[in-house]
């Protein structure tokens, strides 16, 4: 260094110029060469940091998956539980297909650091099952015996075979017995760990934000350091609760948000800058569902005929985009298909209630349409009510309900004349839930309240087999009974859209079986990222 420096002092004042330009040209060489080997030869990977907000519409109630229906908590749920798939290390299943024996992983911790064991599976199923619960998920676990064997091992048991009952065990958000095990299912919501939960999953609740008049704004959750699973590039991760869609598209628009799911999308969506939509493929569809105890005219098969006859259901999926009209409630491998081509056909429909008036000496037709009080839906029921009037219906009272409101009990109480709302199939090849007669009171899906002993056989022989040509073939003849005896109007399904800024990645579109399942590799996303050399 020394040697360097009388070097240099020895220089003219011409000659260090000289020579510091020299040294310049040769870094910035280097420097600029070392930029284009790595664009040239490298490749991002991701970073640790940054932050995320996820908006809602609407707001949590009860952060607990074995009790709450509440979209919002169910979604929010899978990013602070742990799903029984993932803790899983091994399973075994009988012969006949009735035994599932399940080995959870060594080690397993909450995220306030208390063991996760076996205890815990047995505890949130057996919580499901206890109708004090109310839970959303007790069909799905009905006639299921469930033991401990060990700490990390337990065993269930069925009544009979049931070709989805994995599937349900690897969806199972399994909730902590030292949390919830001392407090009556009736007592649940007034705990204040339904607004504070402790979970296994990839993140932990660390604070939330409301206003005065009691409205949550805002869950802040943090990396849970006990999670089994990768660990989440994204540190923090929000959620933000708006009142309206309006509200929420102008936070996406600011970018106050980077992440909103919904089926509609939103208006103007292609305005967003910045913003991708990633599509998802979400099993749904909606429809009309007669309550035939409700409405004495509904049970006439014949006039239930000619008002799914008068729906322009075509016209109507039109001013949905990506909508897709279905022709019964099996939609196949996920997608808008089925085995009957629903016709519209006003002068067929029009003649059938002609006729109906004249045989019941011109009785009135009135009917009262139930709906979500969501934008779409309304708009359709509005196109639904015209339909109908103009072929002969004489009165047709559309009704709103608010679908976020949790004392309503529309639903719960089947109290309906005709019902337009939608079901999401977990299961794209599982009807039972939504048309099996035994599903027909609360908390089963039958909305319809139908009842059609062949339909119930096929449908519980398509649920026990394993053969998928057997399955499919007990679907198609089962959709084709449910379609004549027209217990609804099958409208359209629609595909999830979820929206998102440019910048982050890692997230993978693809279908999945519940809106809050584009959560399950929510600890992969990042939004940093560097460059390195491959």
């Amino acid at each position: 260094m020394n040697l360097l420096k009388k070097i240099f002092r020895s220089f003219s004042s011409r000659e260090r110029i000289a020579f510091l330009a020299a040294l310049f040209i040769m870094i910035f060489a280097a420097a600029l060469s070392g930029g284009l080997t790595l664009a040239e030869n490298g490749h991002y990977v991701p970073l640790e940091g940054g932050s995320f907000h996820e908006g809602f519409v609407g707001q949590p109630i009860s952060l607990n998956p074995a009790s709450s229906d509440n979209p919002i908590d169910q979604e929010a749920s899978v990013l602070l539980y742990n799903t029984l798939g993932n803790i899983m290390a091994s399973y075994d299943v009988s012969s006949d297909g009735l035994t599932y024996n399940i080995q959870l992983h060594q080690d397993l911790k909450w995220s306030d650091g208390a063991p996760l064991t076996s205890d815990d599976v047995v505890y949130t199923v057996k919580t499901i099952q206890d109708p004090a619960t109310d839970s959303p998920l007790a069909q799905e676990f009905t006639s299921v015996t469930v033991e401990r064997v060990s700490q990390i091992q337990v065993r269930f048991t069925l009544a009979a075979p049931y070709a989805f009952f994995l599937k349900d065990l690897e969806r199972l958000l399994v909730v902590p017995q030292h949390i919830w095990g001392a407090i009556p299912p009736q007592n649940f919501r007034l705990s204040d760990y339904n607004l504070e939960p402790v979970g296994s999953g990839p993140y932990k609740f660390q604070s939330f934000s409301k206003t005065k008049d009691g409205f949550i704004t805002e869950y802040h959750f943090t990396t849970n350091p006990n999670y089994y699973g990768p660990k989440p590039y994204i540190p923090d991760f929000y959620l933000d609760f708006y009142k309206n869609v309006t509200d929420l598209a102008q936070a996406l628009a600011r970018h106050d948000i980077q992440g909103y799911g919904t089926l509609l999308p939103l208006n103007d969506a292609s305005n967003l800058r910045g913003i991708t939509d990633g599509s998802l493929d979400l099993p749904n569809y909606y429809a009309v569902f007669f309550n035939q105890s409700a409405n004495p005219v509904l049970s006439d098969k014949g006039l239930r005929t000619a008002l799914v006859e008068a729906v322009n259901v075509p016209a109507i999926t039109a001013e949905l985009p990506g909508a897709q009209a279905v022709t019964g409630p099996w939609l196949g491998s996920g997608t808008a298909s089925g085995t009957i081509a629903e016709v519209y056909d006003p002068a067929a429909a029009s003649s059938s209630i002609a006729a109906w008036k004249a045989k019941n000496k011109g009785a009135a037709i009135d009917i009262t349409l139930t709906v979500p009080n969501v934008g779409f839906l309304m708009n359709a029921a509005k196109e639904i009510a015209a339909d109908w009037q103009a072929v002969g219906v004489d009165s047709v009272q559309v009704q709103p309900f608010d679908p976020q409101d949790p004392t309503d009990q529309t639903i719960a109480s089947r109290d309906y004349e005709a019902l337009l709302f939608g079901n999401v199939l977990e299961n794209a090849n599982d009807l039972f839930p939504f048309w099996d007669s035994s599903q027909a009171a609360y908390p089963g899906s039958n909305l319809a309240l139908y009842q059609n002993p062949k339909v119930d056989a096929l449908l519980e022989a398509s649920r026990a087999t394993e053969s998928t040509s057997t399955q499919i073939s007990d679907l198609a003849l089962a959709q084709n009974d449910i379609v004549s005896d027209a217990p609804a109007v099958f409208l359209f399904s629609l595909p999830y859209h979820y929206y998102h800024t440019s910048n982050l990645e890692g997230f993978i579109p693809g279908p999945v079986s519940t809106p809050g399942d584009r959560f399950l590799g929510a600890s992969g996303w990042y939004v940093e990222k560097v460059k390195v050399l491959n």
